[in-house]
This record gives structure tokens, C-alpha cells and sequence, in this order.
């Protein structure tokens, strides 16, 4: 009888060319994006070195694109604060678990580690085999993530100055960026996850914040969206067990 084959051994993942390689498609997508962010920015009227500002302190693609038309609008801080919970709440998560088993050494490389998982950085990373890689390649397609969006919303907010300069008040008019990224994620969302309930959800959250308008308006569709997703969740789940005892009788 031939003898089972030896279980593949990963191939150990530590080196900055490795890292470099599995990063390119979130280098790609984060430059793409964030030429559009940065020229939400200055589409807006806010100067250029916002950019690269929040790229680094704050670092949520969806956030920063939200806090574009709240800063120029001169939302409250507390409002800011609470929309950024609501929009951002979930990387917290992110940071408790994976990756910082595999970051070990010094305390600021683990709070970087933190920081810097975005959610296609946590996609990236859970779909690898978590032995084979070592601290130094997870900061480092950290690293090169982060640096794309930097330079990505940079180079958009220098476009978006000059375009301002050259064509003036008309650069209000890149606003339907923020738009349209928008309706091309739902777009993409109904494709993959088609559920009319959650759509229900999400309309009557945009109606709501419509009718409240001015600075409550982001706060109270996001509020009234979260308290319906976790209704539904709660709806659903009753129902699964419903079933799950109706089957065992």
C-alpha cells in the first residue's frame, strides 16, 4: 500500500515582494478611489492638504467621503463623531482579532496594525493561511495599502485645485462623485446580496433623514438604518429557530 502523501506545508509569506504582490489589487482600487475623494475635496472648497491629513488619521474610505460635505457644510462635531461610530464602528472588530496574533515585537507596530486594517486589508489577510505569515508581511501590505490611499486622494484633491482654479465655481459640480460612488455600491450590493427587505430598510432610512434635513439628517437615517437591520436580523433569526424546532418534531 503507497503511504499517503506528506501534507502540503504553506509557503512562509514574510518578505516585502510577497506583501507588494498580494497588495496590488487593493493598491489599484485605492488609488481609483481616492482620486475621487480628493476630488470630492476640493470640489468643496476645502484646501488640498485636508487630503492626505485624513488619509492618515482617519483612514475609512466611506468616512472620508461622508466627511467631505460634513465639514464644508459645518456640521456640529458631536455629529461628525456619531456618523463616523455609525459608518466606522466596524474596524474596531477588525483590530481585536486578526491580524495581531501574528504582529508581535513593539507596541506602536501593533497599534499601526490596528489602525491600517480596512476591510479589503481583512479580506485579503483571512483569505491566507494565517501560520504562513509572519508580523512583518502584514504590516507591510498595511503599509502599501495605506500609502495608495494617501497618494491616490492627494493627487485627486491637486487635480481637483487646479481643475478650481481653471473652471472655477463650476468644480461644484464633481459633487455627483459622491453620488454616484453610492449608487454603483448598492448597485454592486443588490447583485450579490438581492434582499428586498434590507432595500426596504435602506429607503425608508434615506426618507427619513430627507424629511429630518439639515444636520440630523445623516444622524437619523443612519439611526433609523441600524435599528431596522438589527430588527430584521432579530425577525429572521426568530423564524430560523421557529423552524428549526418545528422540524425536529
Amino acid at each position: 500500500m503507497t503511504p499517503p502523501a506528506p501534507a502540503a506545508v504553506p509557503a512562509p509569506m514574510a518578505s516585502a515582494r510577497d506583501a507588494a504582490r498580494d497588495a496590488m489589487p487593493i493598491v489599484v482600487g485605492y488609488v481609483t478611489l481616492g482620486l475621487a475623494a480628493g476630488m470630492l475635496l476640493a470640489a468643496q472648497g476645502l484646501a488640498w492638504w485636508w487630503a492626505p491629513i485624513w488619509s492618515v488619521v482617519i483612514y475609512s474610505g466611506t468616512m472620508q467621503m461622508l466627511l467631505v460635505p460634513l465639514a464644508g457644510a459645518g456640521e456640529p462635531l458631536g455629529a461628525i463623531a456619531a456618523s463616523t461610530l455609525f459608518v466606522s464602528g466596524r474596524h474596531v472588530f477588525y483590530g481585536l482579532g486578526f491580524p495581531l496574533d501574528r504582529v508581535r515585537g513593539r507596541a506602536l507596530a501593533r497599534l499601526y496594525a490596528v489602525h491600517a486594517i480596512t476591510d479589503e486589508v481583512y479580506a485579503l489577510l483571512s483569505s491566507k493561511d494565517r501560520h504562513a505569515m509572519t508580523g512583518r508581511y502584514v504590516l507591510t501590505v498595511e503599509l502599501i495599502s495605506q500609502s495608495s490611499w494617501i497618494g491616490g486622494t492627494t493627487a485627486g484633491a491637486l487635480a481637483g485645485q487646479w481643475l478650481a482654479d481653471a473652471i472655477g465655481e463650476r468644480i461644484s459640480l464633481l459633487g455627483f462623485v459622491l453620488t454616484a460612488l453610492f449608487v454603483v455600491l448598492a448597485i454592486e450590493n443588490w447583485r450579490a446580496h438581492p434582499d428586498a427587505a434590507a432595500l426596504c430598510v435602506g429607503l425608508v432610512s434615506g426618507a427619513v433623514g430627507l424629511a429630518m434635513g439639515g444636520s440630523a439628517a445623516l444622524l437619523s437615517a443612519l439611526g433609523v438604518l441600524a435599528l431596522g437591520l438589527v430588527g430584521l436580523y432579530a425577525v429572521r433569526r426568530r423564524r430560523a429557530s421557529g423552524a428549526g424546532l418545528g422540524g425536529g418534531e
